[in-house]
């Protein structure tokens, strides 16, 4: 089966994110305080925000026996993710994992 990229929602998520984020920030401080007309630390937090996000986005996913977190190691799922929520293209899932815990999960779905 395919892999399943997701969004990590709930208290784990806020804080992963708010770390990704604060490279973001540190972007734009480097962007906006600078007085010449090219700023290479900002290009290159730029270029890290990309690369962190792009490393979130490949490294979190579930497939029928394995979940994946980007600050995690593969752990083996015990049962189905079960929807939350649903809505048009979005869906939440909640999923519990007997050595992480409980997660909550954004999905974009067709």
């Amino acid at each position: 089966m395919r892999k399943k990229h997701f969004i990590i929602l709930g208290r784990s998520g806020l804080i992963y994110f708010s770390w990704v984020l604060i490279v973001l920030f540190l972007c734009l401080i480097f962007l906006y305080e600078s007085t010449k007309i090219f700023n290479w630390p900002a290009l290159i937090c730029a270029l890290l925000f990309l690369i962190l996000l792009v490393h979130t986005y490949f490294n979190s996913y579930w497939n029928n026996e394995i979940f994946k977190l980007p600050f995690r190691a593969k752990a083996k799922l015990t049962s189905e993710p079960a929807i939350i929520f649903d809505w048009q293209l979005l869906k939440i899932y909640k999923i519990r994992i007997a050595e992480f815990g409980q997660y909550y999960l954004l999905r974009f779905e067709k």
